[in-house]
């Protein structure tokens, strides 16, 4: 079984309007809402996949009534711990002109000491019957940044491999206990590594900088560009299919899906790395924040290939 565990869930409203014009009223043309957070997204792909999936999500108020049902309807087993602030909602407004989406994001929370304290206890009775654990997205108020370091220590003793999917502070601290992988994508990498990428060959230096500090696998997504994955010192990457890009929200978090989903079948590397490429690009062919179709994940695997590349010297 592989579970997700999601600090910060929301409800993902997508309004669609023509064109934004500021400081004046927008008609909208359309609206969805679904659930929301990376491991509650990650979830929802993995059982499209055929895998068993449980999702540990911090969830209150009718916000988070919501999130359950969502989940219910898919089959997708909850462990839910109950908040007495109401589950956050976040905003995403896509314009027909296909320029970049506008969002606003609540922040969450805050989060109660006994309500971190169940987490916890939940996390050691999780991680006892799990391969994956998936720990991913933004930490509330009421929780400190070192709290994905804890989760992925508590994981290990529990016998399951941990992946971390985070940024700033809490992915620095994160890293510090080791986990199994880590999905950044590049402007994620850069801003830990203090770099600024201009080649291919640059993402695989990154990810075999991050391999040696003790991360079995590295996995770096770069949008339109594909993926890379290093392990063992050897850099795999992945050279995505064509699509219609409609909505990227939720990719990342399918491709760690597919990536798992591959390794949980006893996939290698390069065909996990292949498996989390289709569904991270099946998810963005998919409107607003839905996850995209099992059928679409196949159908684009034939058309990714992937190969071994070098990284670029280290310059002194």
């Amino acid at each position: 079984m592989i579970t997700t565990v999601t600090l910060n869930p929301s409800i993902d409203k997508t309004i669609y309007i023509s064109k934004l014009i500021p400081n004046d009223t927008n008609r909208v043309t359309n609206v969805e809402m679904d659930a929301g957070g990376k491991g509650i997204n990650c979830a929802r792909m993995l059982r499209r996949l055929g895998v068993e999936t449980t999702v540990v999500a911090m969830l209150g108020g009718k916000s988070g009534d919501f999130v359950a049902s969502v989940l219910k309807n898919e089959g997708i087993c909850l462990e839910a711990i109950t908040t007495k602030t109401n589950t956050r909602s976040c905003v995403c407004v896509e314009e027909s002109t296909g320029a970049p989406p506008t969002t606003f994001n609540e922040r969450g929370g805050p989060i109660e000491h006994k309500e971190l304290v169940d987490l916890l206890e939940l996390a050691k009775n999780v991680s006892r019957e799990s391969s994956y654990v998936v720990f991913g997205g933004s930490v509330p108020p009421g929780i400190n940044d070192d709290i994905y370091r804890v989760l992925i220590d508590i994981a290990s003793a529990g016998g399951a491999k941990s992946i971390l999917d985070a940024d700033g502070l809490a992915l620095v601290e994160g890293l510090k206990a080791k986990p199994y992988m880590i999905k950044p994508n590049r402007e994620e990498v850069e801003r830990l590594l203090g770099v600024e990428f201009v080649s291919k060959s640059d993402v695989a230096r990154a990810a075999l900088t991050l391999g040696e500090r003790g991360i079995e696998l590295v996995v770096i997504s770069l949008g339109k560009q594909g993926a890379m994955a290093c392990q063992d010192g050897i850099i795999y990457y992945a050279q995505p299919p064509e699509v219609k890009v409609v909505s990227t929200i939720g990719s990342g978090d399918s491709m760690i899906a597919g990536v798992l989903c591959a390794l949980e079948n006893g996939a290698g590397v390069d065909e996990a790395l292949k498996l989390g490429c289709a569904a991270g690009a099946a998810t963005a062919m998919s409107n607003g924040a839905d996850i995209g179709a099992k059928a679409d994940v196949y159908e684009l695997l034939s058309q990714i290939r992937v190969s071994k590349i070098k990284p670029s010297p280290i310059t002194h």
